[in-house]
């Protein structure tokens, strides 16, 4: 049983909502040892209109999740005495109000281990909140999970990305950053560090983590590929360079784009490293935030880049949302601030391996957009001939994501133009007859639909399991959907043409619909 299932002891119901009666910092000073992380927690919790706090004991006899890390931090600190948890969770109802599912907003695990003469080390054990800002403040989160919480005033859900801070003995920080991407991908939306360990070869006693003893790469690898989750992988060591000071960020922005978390680990300045290199860090990275008034991709451009065949929808990217267990849940890093100088490694995490990565398939999408504009200059549909010119330009954005079937189906049922049409029941499953499993879905928008309206002129699929075809022929493409337009692949080189109805543009795909 989990920290989230476990039944706790009631020890207080705290009015935070009085005017002047109640103060996070002090609080958290009293209460929590001043604990910064828990503060940041707090702070989240204010912006999100807490009204009361519910705070509850875990014993090792209600929780055996408890019980089983106390056992594994007897065996690596045999001075550890015993453990004190704290769940603590965030209600917008006051306390003389039985609260419902709309009046809770998050929790916190709070940690406290004891050791013979030593003082107490605390730490966040688990959160999940969800990010105060949402997709109207252009914030997007895709791979957010539902957790429910069994709690002594009832059963309430809260759905966020899990954060958790690591305790230097059992775990560090690439096994809080493995928890908070794997969270998102496995079944149970969480995974123990006994398992991690187990994974990794870490016993505790012939082999420990925990001050400058963190997980190298193998580790994580073994861990990652012991969970049989695909991943992309790109390093920046003196035996492999990158070339560009951010050349990493295209492949990160294709993982969170397409609903995946990614793991980037970066070192540390520490001039007393001298050649051997500083310590080193891992953070989880799992969503973004976009600026659609940035002056970036047109100035580029016209006055620093040259000629670009098309706009990567990545330029509009303002900052990766992140957690770090050192500083809290849902920071936000801002786009091109960590350079290859710090950067060492990042682990693209996927649904399925793909023999062709993000900006391959963007690159390839482009290519088949060319070449149906050079076999179909005009089409007599407005839209479909703004999507001529602007392809020829140069001027389309494209957004790359690895999507399911299923998903694109639900997307194809609900698209509408703005007079209203949408694509016909027998071309959606015609789409449901023939698309694999997985693919790669390329959507074709111009600047203005894009930044501003969230909509497109259609979308290039590519299949996202066969191997880049030299010199690129027809074999690459799945289908195509244009106004008026949508191009199948029904044999290995044919392509076959059907008109629509739905003519003009539409709404970009959305993980929030799903």
């Amino acid at each position: 049983m989990n920290f989230r299932q476990a039944q706790g002891k009631q020890i207080q119901r705290l009015d935070t909502g009085i005017e002047g009666n109640f103060f996070n910092f002090l609080f958290v000073d009293q209460h929590y040892a001043s604990n910064p992380v828990l503060r940041r927690i707090f702070s989240l919790a204010r912006k999100l209109q807490h009204h009361s706090l519910l705070i509850e004991e875990i014993t090792e006899a209600d929780c055996a999740l408890l019980a089983a890390e106390n056992k594994t931090l007897a065996v690596r600190r045999p001075d550890f005495q015993r453990s004190e948890v704290h769940r603590i969770s965030f209600l917008r109802s006051p306390v003389n109000q039985a609260p419902t599912q709309p009046d809770f907003i998050g929790y916190v695990i709070f940690k406290r281990d004891f050791f013979s003469g030593q003082p107490p080390r605390s730490h966040v054990f688990e959160s999940v909140m969800p990010p105060f800002r949402q997709a109207e403040h252009n914030n997007f989160i895709h791979c957010q999970r539902l957790y429910e919480l069994n709690t002594s005033l009832g059963k309430f859900s809260v759905s966020g990305v899990l954060y958790a801070q690591q305790n230097d003995l059992t775990s560090v920080c690439a096994h809080v950053g493995l928890r908070t991407a794997l969270a998102c991908l496995l079944p149970d939306g969480d995974i123990t560090y006994e398992r991690m360990n187990a994974l990794a070869g870490i016993d505790h006693k012939t082999r420990q983590v925990g001050g400058s003893a963190g997980l190298a790469p193998a580790d994580m690898e073994n861990i990652l590929n012991g969970l049989n989750l695909p991943f992309d992988k790109l390093i920046h060591e003196p035996s492999q360079q990158l070339l560009l000071p951010t050349e990493y960020q295209r492949d990160l922005y294709g993982c969170i784009e397409s609903g995946f978390p990614a793991l980037v680990g970066f070192e540390l300045d520490d001039p007393a490293a001298g050649a051997t290199g500083g310590p080193r860090h891992v953070i989880p990275v799992f969503g973004h935030t976009f600026n659609e008034d940035t002056w970036m991709p047109q100035a580029q451009r016209a006055y620093f880049g040259g000629a670009q065949s098309y706009f990567p929808s990545e330029n509009w990217l303002s900052t990766f949302v992140v957690h770090d267990d050192n500083f809290g849940p849902y920071l936000c890093l801002p786009r091109h601030f960590l350079k290859k100088d710090h950067f060492r490694v990042m682990y693209g995490l996927k649904s399925c391996p793909t023999t062709i990565n993000s900006l391959q398939a963007e690159a390839i999408a482009f290519a088949f957009c060319n070449a149906i504009v050079n076999g179909r200059p005009r089409a007599g549909n407005d839209w479909y001939d703004r999507f001529a010119v602007f392809t020829r330009r140069g001027w389309l954005v494209l957004r790359t994501l690895l999507i399911k079937k299923e998903n694109y189906l639900k997307h194809l049922e609900e698209i509408r133009a703005w007079d209203g049409a949408s694509l016909e029941a027998d071309m959606v499953q015609k789409f449901r007859d023939y698309l694999p499993p997985i693919f790669w879905m390329i959507e074709a928008s111009a600047p203005e639909l894009f930044n501003s309206s969230r909509r497109k002129f259609g979308e290039v699929l590519l299949p996202c399991d066969k191997p880049l075809s030299k010199p690129l022929n027809a074999s690459m493409l799945l289908a195509t959907r244009l106004p008026g337009l949508v191009y199948f692949r029904p044999g290995q080189l044919q392509i076959e043409i059907r008109p629509t109805q739905l003519k003009g543009h539409t709404p970009l795909f959305s993980f929030l619909s799903q």
